[in-house]
């Protein structure tokens, strides 16, 4: 059972999340929200957005809820400005939009390449941007900002140069956004998942994609696919006052994958 004593300093703050409609965004936002936090739902596809938002009013929760469509690494993002300008103080930001791509080295086309870097890289920094000026202006006392990244950053795996880079990318970033933004009480870290049960993990028999997943499962300490929930309880974890001294981490949430 989840204690609450750890998060009664966030109660009736704000917590975004990006991608947050479905997945893992919307596993962390369930989260978030059953430790009384208010949340900023960002997503591209609309009509996912607004089911999640239903959703998620419909559920047990003290915290308002709010949804814009909206791509960061990409639109204007006044939408998102005006929406927070609604809500309560952001203490917490979670960067976790961000999209896949299955092309080998040879094949892999500048255009694939860039739009890969914008959706995973460059929609955090400006999410990291947003969150900044709203954790420091007056009033706010630091937060926490957490980018979700990829096991890709340590292993490769075949058609994954795009996305890989991408993510191995995000972690640096997530390792100067602590390092400057420390001083004004922000901690940055990163959450590095495995093979998690989710659409994007989900092909059919003889798909190859397919055959090596269930060959790495063999390998793995755990031997299981990691849940949505696996990643959202490590995010509870680091924007809590449990981790008030870590900062500029990534955790790997793999079931061992790492260690293979």
């Amino acid at each position: 059972m989840l204690l609450r004593e750890p998060f009664a300093s966030l109660e009736g703050h704000t917590a975004v999340v990006t991608g947050g409609a479905r997945g893992i965004g919307f596993q962390v936002a369930d989260s978030l929200r059953s430790i009384g936090m208010s949340l900023l739902l960002i997503d591209r596809d609309g009509d996912e957005l607004d089911r999640a938002v239903k959703a998620m009013r419909a559920a047990e929760g003290t915290g308002e809820v709010a949804g814009v469509t909206a791509d960061l690494g990409a639109d204007d993002l006044a939408g998102v400005e005006t929406a927070l300008d609604e809500l309560a103080p952001v203490t917490v930001w979670v960067n976790n939009a961000g999209g896949v791509s299955h092309q080998a080295a040879e094949d892999t086309d500048p255009a694939t390449f860039e739009g890969l870097f914008r959706n995973n890289v460059v929609s955090a920094l400006r999410g990291g941007q947003l969150a900044f000026r709203r954790m420091t202006a007056a009033g706010a006392a630091g937060g926490a900002i957490v980018n979700i990244t990829s096991l890709v950053t340590e292993k490769v795996l075949p058609e994954r140069l795009s996305y890989s880079t991408s993510k191995a990318a995000l972690g640096n970033v997530t390792r100067h956004m602590a390092q400057e933004w420390g001083p004004h009480g922000i901690r940055v870290n990163a959450v590095s998942p495995g093979y998690i049960d989710s659409r994007l993990t989900q092909w059919p028999d003889d798909d190859p994609r397919q055959i090596s997943k269930l060959a790495t499962m063999g390998t793995l300490a755990l031997r299981r696919l990691g849940q949505a929930s696996d990643i959202a309880d490590t995010v509870l974890y680091l924007i809590s006052p449990l981790a008030s001294y870590v900062t500029g981490q990534t955790i790997f949430v793999d079931g061992g994958w790492h260690l293979t």
